[in-house]
């Protein structure tokens, strides 16, 4: 199944062979620091007691080629986002702080747990509608794409960090 791909011990990781860009498709990576890696994750073990709860879980790091230009892009993408989205925070708080005595407090807390999902969920849709502008496939659509991913993903693994 990982026949395209080598263990790197110091990095502990997995290596594509392939170099042509998932992402684009028309370009070759350069180096392998170009590439993303994916984490995935495997739950080993799982105990639920009434009081105690833990799960024991594996993950890898499969390697999805990459060209510098598709890293770019991805980089500057998420920076801008995440620049546009403190922007907007920062305007949202000073309005909730200004208004903070006009306002319930029940607003004013409601805003604060909307203003940090919003940022949130804000930030990440924004930036693969930056990434899709330039048509290409966002990180995780590249990813998904990749055959040894999905026969990985058939096989019970997940992007998913398992938690107890």
């Amino acid at each position: 199944m990982i026949d395209n791909y080598s263990f790197n011990e110091h990095h502990k990781r997995f290596e594509p062979y392939e170099t042509k860009c998932t992402y684009c498709g028309e370009n070759h990576m350069k180096t392998m620091n170009d590439c993303y890696f994916v984490p995935l994750f495997v739950t080993n073990d799982r105990t639920n007691i009434v009081v105690y709860r833990s799960v024991k879980y594996s993950k890898i790091l499969i390697g999805i080629p990459r060209c510098s230009s598709c890293k770019a892009i991805h980089e500057q993408s998420a920076s801008k986002s995440q620049w546009i989205t403190a922007g907007l925070v920062i305007l949202a708080i000073s309005l909730l702080a200004y208004n903070f005595m006009l306002l319930s407090p029940f607003v004013v807390v409601g805003g604060f747990f909307a203003l940090i999902f919003g940022a949130i969920y804000g930030s990440k849709k924004m930036t693969e509608s930056f990434v899709v502008g330039h048509d290409i496939y966002t990180l995780q659509d590249g990813a998904e794409t990749n055959e040894v991913v999905r026969d990985l993903i058939v096989a019970g693994w997940s992007f998913t960090q398992p938690s107890a």
